[in-house]
């Protein structure tokens, strides 16, 4: 990665990761030497070499997977903390974002006044907790992006002065899964372990309201395959939408003149 850094094909690597003591969102960035540390309200950005820690601290989901020491301090699964996901792209020099969610864009009907509604399982109430945990924080940042480039847009030169900062227009385009992935992660739940199938069914995790809590703890090979093809053919379908954010066929054409 480095060397990908130093010839200038790379301009930074950030992985985020939540420190249990001090309580901070930090973004552990590899990249170049022109890029500095940044630090707002309970999130900051550190200049260090990228390990297999840091990418393990980051993905640490809270009572499934063990903490991970760094930096003096052990570390969670880096979406506990961070408010802002998009801020370290951007910190790091980004104008224009690929932003691949994980939640598909159907809101979940309402019940009906005559449908029976079961009193929450524990299963359900943890899925949605960590749904909420996980993914609210996505959509709020993009909305909150909106408003700056619709501020942005009003002014006369298309920026703005915001302290010592410059802010100007971010383009993103924001891929999400064709497919809800709580129904393909329900298709999967026969391939837990039969331990984790026995606490789960315990807990209310295998009924239709737990799906949530399904999709974040199956790491099984036929569902994370399936995830992948997903993620292909949903990457082939924006194609268009792609090349026109990174001007792939602009620059194509550049080289070949």
């Amino acid at each position: 990665m480095q060397q990908a850094i130093d010839s200038g094909a790379l301009r930074a690597l950030a992985v985020t990761a939540s420190s249990y003591s001090s309580g901070h969102s930090i973004s552990y960035y590899q990249g170049s030497e022109t890029l500095h540390p940044w630090r707002r309200a309970r999130r900051m950005g550190i200049a260090q070499e990228i390990t297999i820690d840091h990418l393990m601290a980051s993905s640490a989901i809270p009572l499934v997977f063990p903490a991970v020491w760094l930096n003096n301090e052990y570390h969670g699964d880096g979406s506990m903390r961070q408010t802002a996901p998009l801020s370290p792209a951007i910190h790091l020099g980004a104008n224009r974002l690929l932003i691949i969610g994980v939640r598909n864009p159907r809101i979940d009907a309402v019940p009906s006044a005559r449908a029976h509604v079961p009193y929450p399982s524990i299963g359900q109430i943890t899925g949605y907790m960590l749904d909420t945990l996980f993914m609210d924080s996505l959509d709020a940042d993009i909305e909150r992006m909106k408003r700056i480039n619709r501020t942005i847009s009003k002014t006369r030169d298309n920026r703005l002065q915001f302290g010592d900062a410059t802010l100007k227009p971010i383009d993103f385009l924001l891929i999400s899964p064709s497919q809800d992935i709580r129904d393909i992660a329900e298709r999967h739940a026969a391939q837990f372990p039969r331990s984790v199938r026995l606490l789960l069914r315990g807990l209310g995790g295998l009924t239709p309201e737990g799906r949530p809590l399904i999709s974040y703890l199956l790491f099984e090979s036929g569902f994370c395959r399936e995830l992948i093809e997903l993620g292909y053919r949903d990457g082939l379908n924006a194609r268009a939408e792609i090349t026109q954010l990174l001007d792939i066929d602009v620059r194509v054409r550049q080289s070949a003149g």
